[in-house]
């Protein structure tokens, strides 16, 4: 997420924050804050401001507390899981593949909600503890019970994208055999109760003036679209499923001179300015890519005297793939920094995958819809 901020890892995951993070962040310590000045009159502003603070991160905690559970669960079913990723609508668990059967799914998904009840049945037992004495931390206690409840319930609302969503598919799914089946369940359910949201939410505001119920139309909004998105992610998992990198890439035999000039590799490669992504090869080994992006990046005037290796995109290990993984593995995998996965073969480089090649899958997906 090249918007966000890494906040560290955690077992090898790294917990990665979108700046949206920091508006919710905001609210939350401001709605704390007002709540607090109410039950607590007499109690100066900076106090009131670090204790609405400290309840805001914690809250924030048990978002990420609720995704880690995911992730753990994830790790010990042996799935992969890329990165935690908080935001203004809470977080998810980016784990590189699906569940291959429905138990994963369902112990998976379950981890989620089951933490929040976990926390939540724990702040309700800290209030009633400090309740006698300090009121204050009781009562940001009372509101995290509240709050980590709420969101174990809401979450097991059965729409995809939510827990419940998945926990639906995954019994769907169990039941009838067919995973595409289960999902077109699922995404109908979670465009419904998306849907159902939005026009709460609108008919609160108008009807009884609420302006905060915009918040309902803006969740709401985003179910709909996360349900949507789901469909096509299931769609063209199960229009590759079965394919290679081999059988998808773009072959190649040649590479391009990394000490030859831009010009040159231009009069031998290219048409005009336009050059088909092609690897680099310095000293017999391949270091980076070549195209017509990394060409216009170099002044006209220069390409006489400008190098290939230069002016090229640099490949890491993350940029090179065999060519027998399948391809489903290859899209979960952690971008690298060329954009372009270089193909290789026993050691030789035998093509290059890139968004030309993705950009056709999608396009036969969706010919394939129209039909």
């Amino acid at each position: 997420m090249r918007r966000g901020f890494r906040l560290g890892s955690v077992r090898g995951i790294d917990v990665v924050a979108d700046f949206s993070l920091l508006v919710i962040a905001g609210l939350l310590t401001w709605s704390l804050y007002v709540d607090l000045s109410r039950a607590f009159p007499g109690r100066s502003p900076d106090r009131l401001f670090f204790a609405a603070a400290a309840g805001g991160l914690l809250f924030l905690g048990s978002i990420f507390i609720h995704e880690l559970s995911h992730s753990l669960v994830a790790l010990r079913r042996g799935l992969n899981v890329r990165r935690i990723r908080l935001f203004i609508f809470g977080g998810v668990s980016e784990i590189e593949e699906e569940a291959t059967t429905p138990s994963d799914e369902l112990y998976v998904t379950l981890a989620g909600p089951a933490a929040s009840f976990g926390l939540g049945m724990a702040f309700l037992g800290l209030a009633w503890a400090l309740s006698g004495a300090l009121r204050m931390p009781s009562r940001i206690a009372l509101i995290l019970g509240v709050a980590n409840l709420s969101i174990a319930v809401f979450n097991l609302l059965p729409g995809l994208p939510l827990d419940g969503g998945r926990m639906l598919r995954a019994l769907v799914w169990r039941r009838s055999g067919d995973r595409t089946r289960a999902t077109r369940l699922a995404v109908a359910s979670g465009r419904a109760l998306g849907a159902l949201l939005v026009v709460a939410g609108v008919a609160l505001v108008i009807a009884a003036r609420d302006f905060s119920a915009v918040w309902f139309v803006a969740v709401g909004w985003f179910l709909f679209q996360a349900a949507s998105v789901s469909a096509v992610q299931e769609a063209f998992a199960k229009r590759i499923d079965g394919l290679s990198v081999a059988d998808v890439m773009r072959r190649t035999d040649m590479a391009v001179d990394g000490d030859s000039t831009v010009a040159a590799a231009l009069e031998l490669h290219g048409w005009g300015d336009r050059l088909r992504p092609l690897p680099v090869a310095v000293g017999g080994r391949v270091l980076g890519v070549f195209g017509t992006r990394e060409t216009k990046a170099v002044p006209p005037g220069e390409r006489s005297s400008r190098l290939v290796r230069d002016a090229m995109k640099p490949i890491g290990p993350d940029d090179v793939i065999g060519a027998d993984v399948s391809l489903r593995t290859a899209l979960g995998r952690e971008a690298g920094t060329a954009g372009i996965l270089v193909v290789v073969d026993q050691g030789k480089v035998i093509g290059l995958l890139t968004g030309e090649e993705l950009a056709d899958i999608f396009s036969s997906l969706r010919r394939g819809r129209r039909r």
